[in-house]
C-alpha cells in the first residue's frame, strides 16, 4: 500500500535566507481568467481547448503554451495569437483576486527576509497581476520571462533571483503551484519547495 507524502509546511524553516514566489496560480488567481481568454482566442481559430489540456500545461511559458496548441502555425502567426489572448487578459485584470493563503506568508515575512517573484509569465502581465491585487510592493525583485533566456521548467529565473538577492539557493524557500515550477526550483538547488496546491482551502 502506497501512502501520499505529507505536504511541505507553508511557514519557512529557521535560517531561511529568502522567499521566492511564483505568480500565476500561486500569489494571484490568474488561471481561471487565463482559461477563459485562451479558450476564446483558440476557439476562434478552431482549437477547442479542454480544461484537461489547459491544466496539463500549467506553469509553461506562454510561447510554449501557444505552440502546443498551434504547432503547424508560423512563428509570426503564433505571435499574433499570443498578443490577442494577452490583450484580452490585460483588459480583465481588474477581476483578479489574491490567493490569500500564500499572500499571507509574503505579508508576514515582508521586511524580515528578501523576497522575489519568479515567473515565466510575460513582463507586463505579471506586473499587472501583482498590481491588480495590491501586492507588488511586498517584493524586492520581480523576475519574468523578459529577464531570463528560458522559462520554467528551466531554472534560469530562480538562479537569477538568487544571484540578485545574494543568497544561497539551498537556504531559500520556493512557492509553486505546478510540476513545471517545482522542477525549475529544484533544478536551481532550492532545498525547500512548497507546492501550494496542498494548502488550498
Amino acid at each position: 500500500m502506497t501512502t501520499t507524502p505529507p505536504p511541505v509546511p507553508m511557514d519557512p524553516p529557521e535560517g531561511t535566507q529568502a522567499l521566492l514566489f511564483d505568480c500565476d496560480g500561486t500569489l494571484v488567481d490568474t488561471l481561471s481568467l487565463y482559461r477563459v481568454c485562451w479558450r476564446q482566442t483558440f476557439g476562434r481559430r478552431g482549437f477547442d481547448m479542454s480544461d484537461e489540456w489547459f491544466a496539463e500545461r500549467a506553469g509553461k511559458h506562454v510561447h510554449a503554451f501557444v505552440a502546443d496548441a498551434f504547432p503547424d502555425e508560423s512563428e509570426q502567426q503564433r505571435a499574433a495569437i499570443t498578443d490577442e489572448g494577452m490583450d484580452m487578459f490585460m483588459a480583465s485584470t481588474h477581476l483578479l483576486e489574491p490567493l490569500e493563503h500564500v499572500v499571507d506568508i509574503a505579508r508576514a515575512h515582508h521586511g524580515r527576509v528578501p523576497m522575489a517573484v519568479v515567473s515565466s509569465g510575460l513582463h507586463h502581465a505579471v506586473h499587472a497581476s501583482l498590481d491588480a491585487v495590491g501586492i507588488s510592493d511586498l517584493f524586492d525583485i520581480i523576475i519574468t520571462l523578459a529577464e531570463v533566456p528560458t522559462g520554467k521548467p528551466a531554472p534560469d529565473g530562480y538562479l537569477r533571483a538568487v544571484s540578485l538577492l545574494g543568497v544561497d539557493a539551498a537556504a531559500c524557500v520556493a512557492y509553486e503551484d505546478s510540476s513545471t515550477g517545482v522542477e525549475a526550483a529544484r533544478a536551481a538547488g532550492i532545498a525547500t519547495v512548497v507546492d501550494v496546491r496542498w494548502h488550498q482551502a
